[in-house]
């Protein structure tokens, strides 16, 4: 928060009904007592967070949700503005755990979406969590669910184009190995499959038994995991 706003908001307000005020591209709008925020509140910072709960003397303090643009939200207990414990809540109302966490496991690979509303018919599988399909991203980049990711840049981009948040340390090398790519034309036209491991061992096997017999020999595959 800037200085002049944690100035401004000190000072002014001096009328004690709710109100909206507005400085340092930040909203407020709630009670403000002998100039402070007082009370349930809401308020907007500038990457367009949203805080909507209690506030005390200008600081968050009670219960009180931080708001994502993406739509995800946490859930917390504030004590003097800081975070004594809470809960972090996805867009589409799936809760995030520290431990057990056991969505989109090896156990149990369906996305939120599915696990609510059900599997999708043959043909229409999802490939993301969104009934309406996977977002529409730039060549070279990656879908992180609240943008995309631009590897030149090393930035956090919006749908649209504009710019969302740096990129946390962390976050790369879970990108790159989690997220979806969309690769350019270039890479696209290279993407055969002739690498793949499991091609390249079929290929092996048919060559194999091919010398042994006029006909072709097919490794037995599930037939579950054929899509006709």
């Amino acid at each position: 928060m800037c200085i002049r706003d944690r100035y401004q908001r000190r000072v002014h307000g001096i009328n004690q009904n709710k109100k909206m005020v507005s400085h340092c591209n930040t909203s407020y709008e709630g009670p403000i007592e002998n100039g402070w925020y007082q009370g349930h509140g809401r308020f907007k910072y500038a990457n367009g967070v949203i805080y909507d709960g209690e506030f005390d003397k200008g600081e968050f303090h009670g219960k009180g949700t931080l708001i994502y643009p993406n739509g995800g939200k946490y859930e917390a207990v504030w004590e003097r503005g800081i975070m004594k414990g809470g809960k972090y809540i996805f867009f589409d109302d799936l809760e995030y755990k520290d431990e057990g966490w056991s969505y989109c496991t090896s156990k149990d690979r369906r996305f939120y979406t599915e696990v609510k509303k059900g599997l999708r018919p043959d043909g229409k599988t999802l490939i993301t969590n969104d009934i309406n399909g996977p977002k529409t991203i730039p060549e070279g980049t990656y879908d992180v669910g609240d943008g995309y990711y631009d590897p030149i840049k090393e930035k956090i981009f919006d749908y649209n184009g504009e710019f969302n948040r740096e990129l946390e340390a962390e976050e790369k090398e879970w990108i790159i190995n989690k997220c979806r790519y969309n690769p350019s034309t270039e890479q696209a036209k290279k993407m055969t499959g002739d690498n793949d491991h499991i091609i390249k061992k079929m290929i092996e096997l048919n060559s194999q038994k091919q010398i042994q017999s006029p006909h072709l020999f097919i490794p037995h595959i599930s037939l579950s995991l054929i899509h006709i």
